[in-house]
This record gives structure tokens, C-alpha cells and sequence, in this order.
């Protein structure tokens, strides 16, 4: 009885030793390769998918400004000019009689960006713009023949040394800008929101 438990046993033992040596080379390779993968898990090869041809990107409308009206407060055509900031004297180029378009600003356009048109506190040019109330529309012509249509969002009161606008990004705006104050000191903006553009010619 006693040899054949001896027998037992080391046949056991020889049966583990085996088992062993075979699983050996898998936990060796497992205990060496944590936290590793392979090239196809790092670098799968992307499904391939049938995607809709893409549209085309809309074309832009825009036009160097010739004029701008403001009919409800009985202003008209007035004369648009590039309007120019002279860095040395730390002035813009102002007329009479005609409005300026801030040459460093979009041109109206249906797409993007904020149009700056500046003029000064005359009866020819800005001078009853204030009496403008929210919701009116401006107009701007341009030299191939579109008009652009704007709606009166909000007026602002600012310090001529302000120049967030010239930082706005986004849909199309327009920015129409006179003097206030006194002493025509301030700076009054009333910006509008692009509504719709027309081929007028």
C-alpha cells in the first residue's frame, strides 16, 4: 500500500512538472507584456464607410459700399469713401458729406464678419441717426450692383479709445458709428444684423 502511494505521488509530481514546463512559456510572455498591445489594437484599420459627397460651400456675396441709407429717420444715399486710420496722428480720414467704410473691416458680405461704417454728427451725413429706434432697417448699395439689407439690433455709447469691434467674429453684422456727447466726446454704435441681399442692377 505504502509503494503504491509512493507511486501516486511522484507520478503526480511528474504530471505537475509537466504541466509546468508547458504553461511556462504563456505566463512568461504574459508577466512581460503587461500594459503593452498590439500594432493592429494601437493602429486599426479604419472601417471604410460610404459618406455623401459633400455640398459645395456656398459662394460669397459681397461688394465694395457705395451708399447707405437709413429710411426711417429720412436719411438717404449717402456717399460711402474708404475710410483710413492714420496711426501717427491717431485720426481717421472724415468727410463732410459723404459716410467712410472702414477699409480693415469686411465688406458687406452675406457670410461673415462686422462691416464698419463711420461719419460724422451733419445734417448731410449722421446727424438725426439717433432718433433710429430698434428694428429699423439700414441699407447699403455696393458697386456691383447688390443692395444689403440690415434690422437695428442694439445702440451703444463708447470711448473713442474702444476697439472691441474691430475683434468680432461671427455671422455678418454691420457697425454704423457717429459721434455723442456734449462735446462730441463719446463714440455712439448701432449695430445691426444682416437680414438679405438683392441684386438691385
Amino acid at each position: 500500500m505504502k509503494r503504491s502511494v509512493k507511486i501516486g505521488l511522484i507520478a503526480g509530481t511528474l504530471m505537475c512538472l509537466v504541466g509546468a514546463v508547458g504553461i511556462a512559456p504563456t505566463l512568461y510572455f504574459k508577466l512581460t507584456n503587461r500594459g503593452t498591445v498590439s500594432a493592429q489594437q494601437a493602429f486599426p484599420t479604419p472601417k471604410v464607410t460610404k459618406t455623401p459627397a459633400s455640398t459645395p460651400a456656398k459662394p460669397v456675396i459681397s461688394g465694395h459700399p457705395n451708399s447707405i441709407s437709413f429710411p426711417s429717420v429720412d436719411i438717404n444715399n449717402v456717399p460711402v469713401v474708404n475710410g483710413y486710420y492714420n496711426a501717427k496722428t491717431e485720426t481717421w480720414n472724415l468727410g463732410l458729406s459723404t459716410a467712410q467704410w472702414g477699409v480693415m473691416t469686411p465688406e458687406p458680405n452675406d457670410n461673415s464678419g462686422n462691416t464698419y461704417i463711420y461719419g460724422h454728427y451733419r445734417p448731410a451725413v449722421f446727424a438725426y441717426l439717433h432718433h433710429i429706434a430698434i428694428g429699423a432697417q439700414a441699407y447699403i448699395t455696393t458697386d456691383n450692383g447688390y443692395t444689403f439689407t440690415y434690422t437695428l439690433e442694439q445702440e451703444i455709447t463708447v470711448n473713442p479709445s474702444d476697439t472691441d469691434l474691430f475683434n468680432y467674429q461671427g455671422p455678418p453684422i454691420l457697425t454704423v458709428q457717429t459721434c455723442t456727447g456734449t462735446w462730441f466726446q463719446n463714440r455712439q454704435l448701432f449695430i445691426f444684423k444682416f437680414d438679405s441681399v438683392t441684386k438691385t442692377s
